[in-house]
């Protein structure tokens, strides 16, 4: 199982959430909100198979902290996988939203000195996100809980890039449109643990589980096929950006 969009670092026992995904060989993306995080938990997780940290900065808070370039641009030389940055217009302030693309500008021309996992946050803020992406020729971005218009999942696919699904979008009949307008062979698996809740709990890494048989029904195969696609969605991603890399 793959879970590419999980905050480990937000849960009261993240070793204990990390050990447990790494013993059930659930491969992990630990995303991180902010670069003090990723710094505070690299060493912990530098040993680990299954489970990657990356290094991140939430644009909400983006839109009203300082961005430390020096800091981030360090922290970006020891990974490949960079999540959770993009853009949230969720909110109507002008000046956080320009606090936010000014920072995203910065973190994007940061990491496009090679290829890189990217998971990218994108509420209300699709189009905008989208064109800074394009202008800035960044590839392997994979759009985390995407729920923007659907014509522009069709643009994205076009330009490469993945969109990972939650265990909260196959509840919304919004969701189910989002996913059935997805091609199969652009379609990863994650959580958004803890903020997503399953039956009031923290969804945990192995929650994927969840959405693989959801998407059997949706592409009418068995749970094995569906669990094999996935995993290929993901090696195909991993194998562009490590093959380059090189």
């Amino acid at each position: 199982m793959i879970d590419v969009h999980c905050h480990i670092d937000q849960f009261p026992n993240p070793f204990e959430i990390a050990k447990k995904a790494e013993r059930d060989g659930i491969i992990t993306i630990a995303v991180t909100s902010l670069p003090d995080h990723f710094k505070l938990g690299y060493p912990h997780l530098l040993n680990f198979k299954k489970v990657r940290l990356a290094l991140g900065f939430h644009p909400i808070i983006a839109g009203k902290k300082r961005f430390d370039e020096k800091l981030f641009k360090s922290l970006a030389s020891k990974t490949s996988y960079i999540g959770e940055i993009g853009l949230d217009f969720s909110q109507d302030d002008n000046l956080k939203r320009r606090n936010q693309i000014n920072t995203l500008k910065k973190i994007l021309q940061i990491i496009n000195d090679r290829p890189r996992f990217i998971s990218l946050h994108s509420r209300k803020a699709e189009k905008a996100l989208f064109d800074l992406l394009v202008e800035n020729e960044i590839k392997n971005a994979v759009f985390h809980w995407y729920s923007g218009p659907l014509t522009l999942i069709d643009k994205a696919v076009n330009a490469g890039y993945h969109f990972s699904i939650n265990p909260a979008m196959i509840k919304t009949q919004k969701g189910h449109k989002i996913i059935e307008r997805i091609p199969p062979e652009r379609i990863l698996t994650e959580t958004d643990g803890p903020y997503v809740k399953i039956k009031g709990r923290p969804a945990e890494p192995g929650d994927v589980i969840l959405i693989m048989e959801y998407l059997k029904d949706v592409w009418n195969t068995s749970l094995e096929n569906a669990g094999k696609k996935i995993h290929q969605n993901f090696n195909t991603l991993i194998e562009r950006i490590f093959s380059k890399a090189k």
